[in-house]
């Protein structure tokens, strides 16, 4: 999906969440809520043999790997168990190894960093300190490419071309769950884990998340 398209979702999902939290203004008391985390994805392997193209794809298939990441998250509560969340998170690049599956040659990669923007619903089960929730959305994914040139072991010079900047954004799909302990009347430790999946061409990337941070509720 083109860029464009992308940010016209995000904008009407923006105006929606604004014209509902104005709504319940009125009925309930504002709650809101900031939380700061880290953790890790393990980002499954993608892409297939059979994309294989000598010249222009020599390495067709990304493998499973565990890239660090960081991020944070604005919440309001329209209700004692229903909120809704931007969440924004970056994560890290890290190396893997790919194969040419002509010859068996390898070269040692950075996979590429890249943050993402999502609009969640959550809904707790439980009200007071301790709340489990289960968590839903989507968003945007904006990859941070760069043009990079790499040895493989047999020797060759191996060019990595980043994709034009239109190509880098795409959308996003998450669900998943978490607990959140509050240890005073503000401040609180939350563990979230998601199912992530970007919808990107050839292959859609799927990544298991989780994360451990900090929340604060004003």
């Amino acid at each position: 999906m083109a860029y464009d398209k992308v940010w016209k979702l995000m904008m009407v999902g923006i105006f929606l969440t604004g014209t509902l939290i104005l709504g319940t203004t009125a009925v309930h008391a504002q709650k809101f809520q900031v939380s700061l985390f880290g953790g890790f994805n393990h980002v499954f392997q993608y892409g297939s043999e059979e994309d294989y193209a000598i010249g222009e794809n020599d390495f067709p298939v990304t493998p499973a790997h565990n890239p660090l990441g960081l991020g944070g998250s604005f919440g309001y509560f329209l209700t004692k168990r229903i909120a809704v969340e931007f969440d924004g998170r970056y994560t890290f690049s890290s190396s893997v190894t790919l194969i040419d599956p002509s010859d068996q040659d390898s070269v040692d990669v950075d996979t590429s960093k890249h943050y993402s923007l999502t609009l969640n619903v959550i809904y707790h089960f439980m009200k007071g300190m301790f709340r489990p929730y289960v968590i839903a959305g989507g968003g945007i994914d904006k990859l941070l490419a760069e043009d990079k040139t790499y040895t493989s072991a047999y020797g060759y010079e191996i060019e990595m071309i980043a994709p034009s900047s239109n190509e880098t954004w795409d959308p996003l799909a998450n669900v998943g769950a978490g607990i959140q302990y509050l240890i005073g009347p503000q401040i609180g430790i939350r563990l979230d884990v998601r199912y992530i999946m970007i919808f990107d061409s050839p292959s859609n990337i799927h990544h298991f998340n989780a994360v451990l941070g900090i929340v604060y509720k004003f």
